[in-house]
């Protein structure tokens, strides 16, 4: 009787974990499902390895671009030679544990004395007299998400660690390390962290500068969740 005895209250110690884990499980996709939208502010927490989207650069971009442009990623061993070697239309940044240069130029197999990373386009610009590039550096926590929003020309995001969902009307687009997407002028979007662990990433945004870069959307369209 008393090995019956122990087996039960072993059996209801069990039952009482499972239901212990189910409940922290709940009310972690409740918190999460009440988290604000992280939104991209010019100094943002990110900064200092927290949750947010920082803009790095916002400025004009330099030359003629009639023809097709690419957004190229290397990686420096220090932000000063990052500096030294980036041109006009290069931002050096410090960010996600390493360094980095992020040009938009033509194609072409210079590195600017950096390791390649990736090179991704070719970028449909939207018509316009001038452009000018934006460029971002976010983390998202898991179950974090950006607002539903649009942007006046294309958008390319590269995602450096995690796994993130970018949900549009048409399909969820999932997204993992090393991987990228451009998003065509216009397109409603929201990014949502599918992972276990943190999504950090890079965002490019080529747009007039006679527009607003982005735009959120307080009611968007059902937007298609990554299955």
């Amino acid at each position: 009787m008393a090995l019956q005895a122990h087996g039960l209250a072993g059996r209801e110690d069990n039952d009482m974990s499972r239901a212990i884990l189910i409940i922290l499980a709940v009310c972690t996709w409740a918190v999460a499902q009440e988290r604000p939208p992280v939104k991209c502010t010019e100094d943002s927490p990110e900064r200092r390895g927290e949750e947010g989207c920082t803009i790095l650069a916002s400025r004009r971009l330099v030359g003629s671009h009639t023809k097709p442009v690419y957004w190229h990623i290397d990686r420096f061993d220090s932000l000063e030679a990052a500096k030294n070697a980036a041109g006009a239309n290069g931002v050096a940044a410090e960010a996600h544990g390493s360094v980095w240069l992020m040009t938009v130029e033509a194609k072409t197999k210079k590195h600017h004395g950096g390791r390649h990373v990736a090179w991704i386009g070719p970028l449909v610009l939207s018509r316009a007299n001038r452009y000018s590039m934006r460029v971002q550096s976010s983390l998202l926590s898991p179950g974090g998400t950006t607002p539903a929003h649009v942007h006046s020309g294309p958008e390319v995001v590269y995602v450096v660690d995690g796994e993130q969902c970018m949900e549009t009307p048409k399909a969820g687009h999932r997204l993992g390390v090393g991987q990228s997407l451009v998003l065509p002028t216009a397109t409603i979007h929201r990014g949502r962290v599918t992972g276990s662990g943190v999504r950090r990433a890079f965002g490019l945004v080529l747009y007039d500068p006679g527009q607003p870069a982005s735009r959120d959307l307080d009611e968007p369209p059902p937007l298609v969740r990554c299955k």
